[in-house]
């Protein structure tokens, strides 16, 4: 997997887990702490994880904390896809 940024593209590795005694699948971001999208199906966690992604991203912009070197140059004025592959 390459962690280079591309125009407007970046491709970020997932972790997913389900998640039995809350009987929801939870997927995370292994390159950001603490960001991590649930749903009742795979399907709706995915959905979600981008957003996720984008809104910590900024979050961590705001604050002044430190970005892996991979999210550094990824530009969200622009319009941004997330293409989630396996970690």
């Amino acid at each position: 997997m390459s962690d280079t940024v591309v125009v407007d593209e970046i491709v970020i590795p997932i972790t997913v887990d389900y998640l039995e005694e809350d009987e929801v699948y939870q997927v995370s971001c292994p390159w950001l702490q603490g960001c991590h999208a649930w749903g009742e199906t795979l399907d709706e966690a995915m959905r979600a994880i981008p957003g996720n992604v984008r809104a910590m991203i900024q979050a961590c912009r705001d604050k002044g904390s430190p970005l892996p070197p991979q999210l550094e140059r990824v530009n969200l004025q622009r319009p941004l896809t997330l293409r989630v592959a396996p970690a």
